[in-house]
């Protein structure tokens, strides 16, 4: 196993949160299949390229750069895959104990730290590769993925406009809004709603609760799994 030494630039920005952390780290890329592990996020940026390097940037915004500290960003390589993990639950134990210290009658505000804080996260990928994006909160976003992508959020909108790969996406709690092209797709929600351009021909699968749909488009050389819980899905060409 390998851990990678992290750049780290701090600087501050003339905002409500007004420190900046910014780390950078660019990862020799040799076919590894790539994991990332956000779990705390605000807006994940991913993109593809065409070099043999996996880029990987966090804007980290706090009220105070004192809390910035608490913030870890784990990088590892083994056995063919690449990991990046974040941690930012520090973060939050940090601001509700200097909370508490100095506001001991509002223990409830303490909890509430959303507002003060701001995870932005850029990712590129080399073209062609399998890498998979986690995050609990986060939305994310692409103008165009080549490459088998897998997306596993539980509050956050997921918008493609360009692909060329397999994608597998889900989310709980949010919507998925996606451009179609050369696909074999199944699209399932439980308590959402898929809306399509009216040129797909799909198929409509009955069911006591939720919608599911499937179909192919054009030379269908790509394979397509859609599923929301709570979210809704439109699918566009």
């Amino acid at each position: 196993m390998k851990h990678l030494t992290i750049m780290v630039v701090i600087g501050f920005i003339s905002l409500s949160i007004n420190a900046q952390k910014v780390i950078e780290k660019s990862i020799p890329y040799t076919n590894q299949i790539i994991d990332v592990d956000l779990k705390f996020a605000s807006n994940i940026d991913v993109k593809t390229w065409d070099k043999n390097t996996v880029y990987f940037k966090a804007d980290i915004y706090t009220e105070d750069s004192q809390f910035q500290e608490f913030y870890k960003l784990h990088i590892e390589e083994k056995s063919g895959e690449i990991y990046i993990t974040s941690e930012a639950e520090a973060v939050f134990k940090a601001y509700r104990k200097d909370c508490l210290e100095k506001n001991p009658d509002k223990k409830r505000n303490c909890y509430n730290t959303g507002d003060l804080t701001e995870f932005n996260y850029v990712l590129y990928v080399p073209k062609n590769a399998k890498f998979k994006i986690s995050s609990i909160n986060g939305d994310l976003k692409s103008e165009v993925i080549e490459g088998d992508f897998t997306a596993d959020l539980i509050n956050g909108n997921i918008d493609i406009k360009k692909y060329s790969g397999n994608l597998d996406l889900k989310t709980i709690n949010g919507e998925i809004d996606l451009v179609m092209a050369n696909s074999r797709l199944t699209a399932e929600t439980i308590h959402g709603q898929i809306y399509a351009d009216e040129k797909l021909d799909l198929k409509v699968t009955d069911r006591y609760v939720g919608q599911k749909v499937e179909g192919s488009f054009n030379n269908a050389t790509n394979r397509l799994r859609l599923n929301t819980i709570n979210g809704n899905m439109y699918l566009r060409l």
